[in-house]
């Protein structure tokens, strides 16, 4: 009772304005008055009579209340009577409510299966404490087109020292180390990270404690917390893990503690396995002392109450301060603030967001389908609305009760959508890229079926309140001599919503056309080696047990021996990183005999250590020069093979054969190298950047504890990577090998988030393409309807069914111009928000805003020609008796 009393008030005060309450105020002082005139009249004195009317009439509100209550039962009586009503309608019309309950059903289902994704994506905030303070703190050299970069682990102190608008900051990095002891050998994905990260997110542990601040000072003893899921999997859910001792490249860890599988922190990685104090980490430990590398991303926590941009002018004062103390290091370099929700979606954000406005197209073009039909039914319904005006319903009850019909219809097809979304999201989650960030899990949740719930609402009144008027806005006496309605002004409005119809489909198409042109380039890009027939896998070594760069050049070199010798796969080759894996090492490095650089400025370039045979192997010409050989080796001249762009970018119009270079991996001073060759430009970021400089390195004079293992051989890929680890395991039986996959299945993911909009897009401008194709066969087949008796008489008089023909593709062809001289220009003005997601095609690409139009216009065309037809065979004698 009490929910149905607030209901009940809710409706009162939603449907019953401020005026009602005048009313009231006069229907309750008349009521009064007429009571002690009664009473006067009864021989009562006047003061008594007032008296004895107040007494019996109550008070005020209570009279106000009961006579509003009453109004608000009779108007709830009358919607429910609207509801059935409108329910018995559809249900006469079968054909009817099915077409229009599946073409919203699809629109919903569409827009609620994109929204899932948004929603779990990007609106959702993080699963922290006070999420909106957290803060991604990055650098960035915009003289060098270096942006969202870590900074050095000095600079990283000097932040946390000299701030007064972070209550905290914290670093994490993260790689891979090699777990033993338990089972097999496996790789960990490991977040190196400073103590403080923790404190920061408010996380708190399942089990065990998170790190101290003393856990991040040297000489500590090493320490390690584990995620929930490795501790399940690997340990059986061991009750006694935290104290317990595990071996990470073969150095013993104490487990302190272990994470929710909840926790994790997506901007460096999608999946956390352990985390370790970053003065313990074999690979970027050392590197703490460095202030020239800018390797470090930073997480803040704002004080309450500080904004974005004071935080922003704080640190743009430390980051110039930094500059004119360490102007070598520091100079030239900003700080980039931003949501950290903001830096972890990175670029899907626009993407999601593109999706979720052509999803919206969709639906709309959807709705004016159903407002066509609602249109078509409008006319054939004048005579009933005419009698229902004649026996005193009022404009305003009309349109009450056709919007509550289509709120119904609406209702129905959003329940549809949804039941439809349910599964239409386990679709859309097999088809989500990999690296997709996300936090939260994609699927019909609360908070996305309100949307789809208000969407439903929504479109309901959207194409039923053009009907709805136009059924009460009509002539009651020339309606109720005619069983037809105004069949002109109903023909117009269908056609101006088929119009808008190919306006809105000419939008998503052209939306649609672009990304896909976008997507062939891509595709079509070269890397710049052969994919075909190639196999990877990783190997990396416990660098703790293997310590020295003899230790790695020997094991690299055994293990090459044992593939090679291995029948079909005579062509290995190894290399870090490789192209389209493992990112790029950007490394600076001077030219010997060139003037010094200014304070502030560097050149860059790709680096890879790879040995001899990788550009045979890898298809990657030699253009110049000598390529390595097995005489490359750590005491024999330093030698470096540079690429074409690196060429042309730093010695133009010369020869670089014989000049030499000054670099070193990890970065550090570094010694003298001779170019002895160039090859052929990679692209080794991914198939959308450019080529950019490449300097390559014998492996021999450059070894490192881990490397790719690339095979090319007509084996299975199963084939190749049982043959590989069978031969790591002969040398040592603790290394695991990961991370094997076929080169054009790498390739293919390289790719995957422009396949997922592009296949997504395309999809919604097809089903745009039928839904106006479905509206132009309506309005042409709805026209030559109303046109039997016009046409037949045209036979009659001599017209030949080629000029029928032309006259009802004449009005076709109009309402296709019609749309797309809106749809072009629309078009074009919104194609540019998806400039950031196009490759090598311009916004305002000729060809697809001619082929897109030319499409549209060809598929409209033969939508109309089906009831053209039906028109060219009339048989006048019929038409004019049946009319």
């Amino acid at each position: 009772m009490p929910l149905f009393v607030k209901a009940r008030s809710f409706l009162r005060n939603l449907f019953l304005s401020r005026r009602v309450d005048v009313d009231l105020d006069q229907e309750v002082h008349s009521h009064l008055e007429m009571l002690i005139e009664e009473k006067i009249r009864a021989g009562m004195p006047p003061h008594q009579a007032r008296r004895a009317a107040r007494i019996e009439l109550g008070g005020v509100e209570q009279v106000k209340e009961r006579v509003r209550d009453s109004r608000t039962g009779a108007w709830l009586d009358s919607l429910l009577q609207d509801i059935r009503y409108g329910l018995r309608t559809l249900r006469k019309s079968p054909g009817f409510t099915a077409i229009a309950v599946l073409t919203l059903a699809l629109g919903i289902d569409a827009n609620t299966a994109i929204f899932s994704v948004v929603y779990a994506v990007v609106l959702r905030p993080l699963p922290y404490t006070h999420p909106e303070q957290l803060i991604s703190v990055l650098q960035a050299k915009p003289q060098e087109s270096i942006r969202g970069t870590g900074c050095s682990f000095p600079d990283f102190t000097e932040w946390r020292e000299q701030n007064l608008v972070f209550s905290e900051l914290a670093g994490a990095e993260s790689h891979e180390l090699t777990l033993t002891g338990h089972g097999d050998p496996s790789v960990v994905t490991t977040m190196v990270v400073t103590p403080e990260l923790f404190s920061l997110l408010d996380a708190k542990p399942l089990a065990g404690r998170t790190f101290l601040s003393e856990d991040g000072q040297k000489g500590a003893a090493p320490v390690v917390i584990v995620s929930e899921n490795l501790w399940r999997g690997r340990f059986g859910a061991d009750p006694n893990i935290v104290g317990s001792s595990i071996s990470l490249d073969k150095r013993p860890f104490t487990v302190v503690g272990v994470m929710p599988a909840e926790f994790s922190l997506r901007l460096i990685t999608q999946t956390q396995d352990i985390w370790i104090p970053l003065v313990q980490d074999p690979l970027f430990g050392p590197w703490m002392s460095r202030r020239g590398q800018h390797w470090l991303p930073v997480v803040g926590r704002l004080k309450p109450g500080v904004s974005l941009a004071q935080a922003q002018a704080e640190m743009d004062t430390i980051s110039a301060r930094l500059a004119r103390e360490f102007p070598a290091e520091d100079a030239g370099w900003t700080i980039q603030l931003a949501p950290l929700q903001t830096a972890i979606v990175g670029d899907m954000r626009s993407a999601l967001f593109v999706l979720l406005g052509a999803v919206g197209l969709l639906l709309l073009i959807a709705c004016a389908n159903i407002a066509n039909m609602l249109l078509t039914r409008a006319t054939s319904r004048a005579r009933e609305m005419a009698i229902r005006t004649a026996l005193g319903a009022g404009r305003a009850r009309i349109v009450r009760q056709l919007l509550t019909e289509s709120a119904v219809l609406g209702l129905l097809g959003g329940g549809a959508g949804i039941c439809l979304a349910y599964w239409g999201v386990s679709v859309l989650t097999t088809m989500l890229p990999q690296n997709l960030p996300r936090f939260h899990p994609v699927r019909v949740d609360s908070g996305v079926l309100v949307f789809a719930l208000l969407l439903s609402v929504a479109a309901g009144f959207l194409f039923g309140l053009a009907p709805a008027l136009y059924s009460a806005d009509f002539n009651v006496q020339e309606n109720l001599k005619q069983a037809s309605g105004r069949s002109g002004e109903g023909s117009k409005r269908r056609g101006f919503l088929a119009g808008a119809e190919i306006a809105l489909a000419t939008v998503l198409l052209v939306a649609a056309g672009l990304l896909i042109r976008s997507f062939a380039s891509l595709t079509s890009v070269s890397p710049g080696f052969n994919v075909q027939h190639m196999v990877k896998a990783d190997v990396s070594l416990p660098q703790f047990e293997y310590l020295t760069p003899q230790q790695w050049t020997s094991f690299s070199n055994e293990l090459l021996d044992r593939i090679q010798a291995e029948p079909g796969l005579r062509d290995t080759a190894l290399a870090v990183p490789l192209p389209l894996v493992s990112g790029a090492v950007n490394l600076g490095f001077d030219i010997v005999g060139n003037p010094p650089l200014t304070a502030g400025t560097s050149r860059k370039a790709d680096y890879v250590a790879v040995s001899p045979e990788y550009f045979r192997v890898m298809g990657i010409p030699l253009l110049r020069g000598r390529d390595f050989a097995v005489q490359d080796s750590l005491t024999a001249p330093r030698a470096a093979l540079i690429s074409e762009a690196f060429a042309h970018s730093y010695f133009p119009n010369q020869d670089p054969i014989g000049k030499q270079l000054i670099f070193g991996f990890p970065p550090s001073p570094g010694a003298r190298r001779e170019i002895v060759g160039v090859v052929g430009d990679v692209r080794d970021v991914s198939l959308s950047q450019k080529p950019g400089p490449m300097m390559y390195v014998p492996f021999a004079q450059a070894p490192f504890w881990g490397s790719e293992i690339v095979v090319k051989s007509s084996l299975a890929p199963s084939a190749v990577a049982a043959t590989i680890r069978k031969d790591v395991a002969t040398i040592d039986k603790d290394l695991p090998v990961t991370d094997v996959s076929s080169m054009p299945e790498i390739l293919d993911a390289s790719v995957g988030q422009p396949r997922f909009r592009t296949v997504l897009l395309g999809l919604f401008a097809a089903l745009a393409l039928g839904l106006a194709a479905a509206g132009i066969f309506g309005v042409i087949s709805y026209s030559v309807s109303r046109r039997t008796h016009e046409i037949g008489i045209r036979i009659a008089l001599g017209a030949t069914p080629t000029s029928v023909l032309r006259l009802i593709l004449r009005e076709s062809a109009k309402l296709i111009l019609i749309g797309l001289a809106v749809g072009i220009p629309v078009a074009l003005g919104l194609a540019r928000f998806l400039s950031s997601l196009l490759f090598a095609v311009h916004p305002a690409d000729p060809l697809t805003f001619i082929a897109v139009p030319a499409l549209l216009a060809l598929v409209a065309l033969a939508a109309s020609y089906v009831p053209t037809r039906r028109a060219m065979r009339v048989d006048p004698m019929v038409a004019l008796r049946d009319e």
